[in-house]
């Protein structure tokens, strides 16, 4: 460092260290010198077939500075495993404490301070590492130690840490409008999918940051890897749960859905394996996401080709990400980039965007869907208002000119001879016809449903009768035709007459029964009033059940009447 100008500079140490395998340095003994150099960066399983890849050893690289380069700094970067670092026999960093096997390996917490002053002219750099803590298969110095200005250091860990705070803070605020956006608007699922898809980002992003080790320095490191695997376990089905909600007819196929539901068993993984067989098993995943990919690209490529709606922009910013996925799997693999380095959260960052674009169209075109719907529904109230407006008009005057003809042949009928057995017969015929008409032009003249008819008109009873109040009314109306709804409503009301008021506990059931509908009115004590016309009701209530193709069974008693009227639908 001697040779070169320090200010506003920053160098990685990138190039060959001493390593000394199998040993660690210590204040005490000193440096174990080994003769062998290695390149730094670097995993020592690549370095030598006898490296194990669980294992310790230690780096040394000796600095010389000028006295003139007072504000030289190291930045130490986080490295897998337990590892300590050393200018000579001050120890400057450490995690934990470096052992010699797994049982004497611990780890405590990753220090806030990164950045540390150079402050001889002549610095012997040690890194004492112990891999049998943590993931194990990356034993070594995998990210540089960089040197140069002080300053210039400090300011590049804050511009990574605001940018770090800054990416996973608009990725959940992304997630979080979409979360939103679905509340109010639940009729499209995309949008819950795209929002835990953008908190699993979020959280897959922070997990894999420095600021993790800001907040929470005492996360056990079989922890964090757990949190790791588990959102590179969750993003290709996450992918998969919005392009099935989006094109249903090309991931909605049954190999498809079996073929993702195998990724549960990597899911399941990361709650029961150990941590060594959870490491092994995580290399061998690292491995599967680009063939699940290529899956979800082919079926989004045959959607594009079936002319689905915005399929090419999907498919376009899916090829993006894939490509940008495969650059991180083979970094982990075999340390090797073939395009910018964490290409991936940048294109999860751009896939994000994109595809909100994508849904906010989606949703537009939805809202203008709705526009167009809710002008014809307007249109289509008003016809049916007209509609009714005038089938009331015609009603009335039917029931006007029904009821006048009726009543006068009734009336004639009634003038004659009483005697006379067929002019009674045709006198009950005329009423039964009159009846029946009048039926035809209340159901003209009701407005509503099914439910209306029966049960609506049964609760408007019992909240007008209090001694009803602990009766049970199902809504089994819909299992009738509505003429059949106007008879059950005109029997109740006939056995409610019948029965008369009373004053003890009473009981209205309606609804299913076994196989068929059951109809049940119980009532005790006195009749307050007496029922005049009870014979004739009891008529009516026969000939409406005969209707009905209906049983029914009638008790009036002094203290006590019971109605039940079964039928089957």
């Amino acid at each position: 460092m001697s040779t070169v100008s320090p200010w506003g500079e920053v160098y990685p140490l990138k190039g060959d260290w001493e390593f000394s395998w199998g040993n660690l340095y210590s204040p005490n003994t000193g440096y174990v010198e080994s003769g062998q150099y290695f390149p730094v960066p670097g995993i020592w399983r690549d370095y030598s077939p006898e490296f194990t890849w669980q294992g310790h050893g230690s780096y040394r690289l000796k600095i010389h500075k000028t006295p003139e380069q007072k504000n030289l700094g190291i930045y130490v970067p986080r490295i897998p495993g337990i590892y300590s670092v050393y200018f000579g026999k001050r120890m400057i960093f450490a995690n934990g404490i470096n052992g010699t096997s797994r049982s004497d390996t611990e780890f405590l917490a990753h220090p806030n301070a990164q950045i540390y002053l150079l402050d001889s002219l002549d610095t012997e750099l040690i890194v004492n590492v112990s891999n049998y803590r943590g993931n194990f298969l990356k034993g070594g110095i995998r990210n540089p130690f960089l040197i140069g200005d002080l300053d210039s250091l400090k300011s590049k860990a804050v511009r990574e840490l605001i940018w770090e705070t800054l990416l996973i803070a608009i990725i959940f605020s992304v997630g979080l409008y979409h979360l939103i956006f679905f509340a109010s608007y639940r009729k499209d699922l995309v949008p819950l999918f795209f929002a835990l898809f953008c908190f699993l980002v979020a959280f897959y992003s922070f997990v894999t940051s420095g600021l993790q080790y800001l907040l929470t320095p005492e996360l056990s490191l079989d922890l964090r890897i757990r949190m790791e695997y588990f959102c590179e376990a969750c993003l290709v089905p996450s992918v998969y749960m919005i392009l099935k909600t989006m094109y249903p007819k090309q991931f909605g196929a049954r190999w498809m859905m079996i073929l993702m539901g195998t990724m549960l068993i990597f899911i399941l993984s990361v709650f029961v394996l150990g941590e060594e067989e959870l490491i092994y098993l995580y290399s061998f995943f690292m491995h599967v996401p680009p063939f699940y990919t290529l899956v979800l690209l082919a079926a989004l490529g045959y959607a594009w080709w079936q002319k689905e709606d915005r399929a090419r922009t999907v498919f376009l910013s899916g090829i993006i990400l894939a490509v940008s996925m495969v650059n991180d799997v083979v970094w982990g693999l075999y340390e090797v980039y073939f395009l910018i380095p964490y290409s991936f959260p940048a294109a999860l960052v751009g896939f994000i965007a994109f595809n909100s674009y994508i849904i906010s169209l989606r949703f537009t075109k939805d809202l203008e869907k709705a526009e167009t719907f809710a002008e014809l529904q307007s249109k289509y109230n008003e016809q049916l208002r007209l509609n009714a407006e005038e089938k009331a008009k015609f009603a009335t005057l039917v029931d006007q000119s029904v009821d006048k003809g009726f009543h006068s042949l009734i009336n004639q009928l009634e003038s004659k001879e009483s005697s006379d057995k067929s002019l009674s017969k045709l006198k009950n015929e005329l009423n039964q016809t009159l009846s029946g008409v009048r039926d035809i032009l209340d159901l003209m003249h009701h407005q509503g449903g099914k439910e209306e008819l029966v049960e609506e008109e049964m609760r408007k009873f019992i909240l007008k009768n209090p001694l009803f109040s602990h009766s049970e009314i199902q809504k089994v109306s819909q299992f009738l035709r509505i003429d059949e709804c106007l008879q059950v409503q005109r029997i109740f009301s006939d056995a409610l007459k019948i029965g008369g008021r009373r004053s003890g506990e009473s009981k209205i059931f309606w609804g299913k029964e076994g196989d068929s509908i059951l109809l049940r009115v119980q009532t005790t004590g006195a009749p307050e009033t007496k029922e005049e016309l009870s014979s004739i009701l009891e008529a009516d209530l026969k000939l409406r059940a005969e209707k009905l193709g209906a049983r029914f069974f009638l008790l009036s008693e002094p203290g006590k009447f019971e109605f039940e009227l079964r039928l089957h639908p």
